[in-house]
């Protein structure tokens, strides 16, 4: 169905057209649920506002889209920093948009360049699975930013800035195992993850398992969410049926959630349970006891996903992945057996 107006939008939903106009607007006296299925029709149909209709006969301005799932993450923070600085500098601006976990970003970034035509996106955050025809709606090159993709789509159609997460999560097992810790735990993003929580997790797995210090299915939590909540109850339900001398966490935000649950059980750290995470959140040199981690170079990374998406879109630029490693960073949540 082409050019939709309001009217068919609230005919398609069920719901009046002064209903649309406040779920567009963001009114809060629109329920969920009803705010849901709107937008579940506009996304269906590529509504786009007649405000943002107009504005697709402008040219497109100098901005790129950066779309993030998983704001919460404070991962990004630094990264988001960086980027907007290198674009700026460059002579673009950031156009933000967060995506909540239960979204399509995808959805989010056609309507966002239907909307606002940038010249690009980067998408940050995610488990990634899409097909190659919805990416091939997508009217702009992008980047995937600490994102695995899945499913069909070609590498010649996107660049991709990543951490060699598998072998990131490999290497810090070895570590551990190598400083006479034989009981482990892990807890990782969900059950069905697809990207990069679950080659962390695999990677030390199998590290483990090459050891002789296998991790049964009891020493494996899934937290669900980037959260301190979900880290914190995560490490409660192991501790309730698991025994262990270290715990590693595919990120320091669940590392910091899991501290509190190991003091809360009256255990000490690193006395009794040592703990690992990954990213390097600088506020983990300022915890007590700070946190050992695996640093990821998040500057490097952040200014690479913005070059190469730049050098894409000002000379054609064939698009590159690129793996960087992960180091191990000491922390006084960690000591050896």
């Amino acid at each position: 169905m082409e050019n939709l107006t309001i009217v068919d939008i609230a005919k398609l939903a069920g719901v009046s057209v002064s209903t649309v106009s406040r779920v567009i607007n963001r009114h809060p006296d629109v329920s969920a649920q009803t705010s849901q299925k709107v937008l579940s029709v506009i996304d269906e149909y590529n509504y786009i506002p007649n405000d943002s209709a107009r504005s697709l006969k402008r040219e497109s301005m100098k901005a790129i889209a950066v779309i993030v799932k998983g704001f919460s993450n404070p991962f990004f923070t630094a990264m988001l920093g960086i980027i907007a600085k290198e674009l700026e500098y460059n002579g673009y601006i950031m156009l933000l948009a967060q995506v909540e976990t239960n979204q399509d970003e995808v959805a989010a970034a056609i309507r966002l360049c239907k909307e606002k035509k940038p010249r690009g996106v980067i998408f940050m955050g995610g488990n990634f699975q899409h097909a190659r025809g919805q990416l091939k709606r997508l009217d702009a090159p992008f980047v995937a930013l600490t994102i695995t993709m899945q499913g069909d789509v070609s590498r010649e159609d996107f660049s991709s800035i990543t951490v060699d997460d598998y072998t990131a999560g490999y290497s810090v097992a070895k570590r551990i195992i190598e400083s006479g810790h034989k009981e482990l735990a892990a807890i990782g993003s969900s059950a069905d993850d697809v990207s990069i929580g679950r080659l962390r997790i695999e990677g030390f797995c199998q590290e483990a398992k090459d050891a002789g210090v296998p991790l049964s299915t009891e020493h494996i939590a899934y937290a669900g969410e980037f959260s301190y909540k979900a880290g914190y109850e995560a490490a409660k339900a192991l501790l309730q049926r698991a025994k262990f001398t270290c715990l590693f966490c595919i990120s320091d935000i669940l590392a910091f959630g899991a501290m509190r649950a190991i003091h809360d059980a009256g255990l000490s750290v690193p006395g009794d349970i040592s703990v690992v995470g990954f990213d390097g959140l600088e506020e983990g040199r300022y915890f007590v006891p700070s946190l050992a981690t695996m640093k990821q170079p998040d500057a490097v990374m952040a200014y690479e996903s913005v070059h190469l998406l730049l050098n894409h879109i000002r000379s054609g630029a064939p698009h590159q992945h690129k793996l960087f490693g992960a180091e191990f960073s000491e922390g006084e949540s960690f000591i050896s057996r």
